[in-house]
């Protein structure tokens, strides 16, 4: 069986694997340090703590393990509160914009080169424009900032109207929008694809990882869905694990999907020089019933499956 390693950089959630890692700085600290232990991960997806101690051994401990440290923005941006990119009240998105900045110099200082992040809430059809204005002025700012610390803004389709309610939204629009700011000189912005939205989307895969191949792919997320099930525990946008019964992926369907990225020419079936890796990265929760560790395992041993099919045919 084939490597991975020699064709990707491979990475996983820290606050998915561990959510209690939410709660508390402290409990932050453990989660990252266990997920940072993990043999065959080599990226973390997370974000880092506000408290500049916990921060700061977190990135020690990343540098020691050898690991590199994808940030994610937090889920602040996501909701109808303080930190609205898109609100129509200019001091509520002077705080989104304070926010983000705080979390992008947390990155530079982790030496992040890509900060996974979603825009902010939709609004409703008529107030889309406006909310559009305010979101692109907020990104402007920010992929300015960006640029100059070398780092990339891949933004994530997320459903809007089902499970979430974001204002990108559909997959063609989040790319779109990824156009037009390549338009303005913003070429720091790209779109985070994520499998486990399509579903959730009532998008395709295959189609809608076309459309951000031509926008530009900064970043992929390898997660599934249950959307036919409202009864199941993990309905919905939960982040559910890669092969559980009732979900859209396992090892099959990802497979397809590897195999459509090399098609695009994002992976390569051929080993790639350690610096010139794609990062693919894991989004899910445990699986019901088993340990974290085991769960990241069960879950490795899949997508290693699915590339392995891509490679040897």
């Amino acid at each position: 069986m084939v490597s991975i390693e020699k064709y990707f950089a491979f990475g996983i959630s820290v606050g998915l694997l561990y959510p209690e890692a939410h709660t508390s700085a402290l409990r932050h600290l453990s989660a990252f340090t266990k997920t940072a232990q993990l043999g065959g991960f080599e990226t973390l997806e997370t974000t880092l703590s506000d408290d500049a101690s916990v921060r700061k051994a977190e990135i020690a401990i990343a540098r020691e393990e050898g690991k590199i440290i994808n940030y994610n923005f937090p889920v602040d941006f996501q909701l109808d509160g303080p930190f609205d990119p898109g609100n129509s009240d200019a001091a509520v998105r002077a705080n989104a914009l304070d926010l983000a900045f705080r979390h992008l110099e947390y990155a530079a200082e982790a030496g992040s080169k890509v900060i996974g992040m979603t825009s902010g809430i939709d609004h409703g059809q008529a107030l889309r424009p406006a909310v559009l204005e305010y979101f692109t002025e907020y990104m402007v700012a920010l992929a300015t900032e960006a640029k100059k610390v070398g780092i990339n803004l891949a933004v994530e389709p997320v459903e809007r109207g089902r499970f979430k309610n974001l204002l990108l939204g559909p997959t063609e629009e989040v790319c779109s929008f990824v156009t037009m700011m390549h338009s303005l000189g913003h070429d720091n912005v790209s779109v985070l694809f994520d499998t486990a939205h399509m579903p959730l989307m009532q998008e395709d895969p295959i189609t809608s990882v076309r459309l951000a191949h031509q926008a530009g792919i900064g970043h992929i997320h390898i997660g599934n869905a249950i959307v036919g099930n409202p009864a199941n525990p993990l309905y919905g946008h939960t982040h559910a694990p890669i092969g559980i019964a009732e979900g859209e992926y396992d090892y099959l369907e990802v497979s397809a999907f590897f195999a459509e990225l090399v098609r695009l020419g994002y992976l390569d079936i051929n080993p790639v020089a350690q610096l010139q890796r794609k990062c693919v990265s894991l989004e899910m929760a445990r699986y019901p019933g088993l340990s974290a560790t085991l769960s990241a395992q069960v879950a490795y041993e899949k997508v290693q499956h699915a590339w392995n099919r891509v490679v040897e045919g």
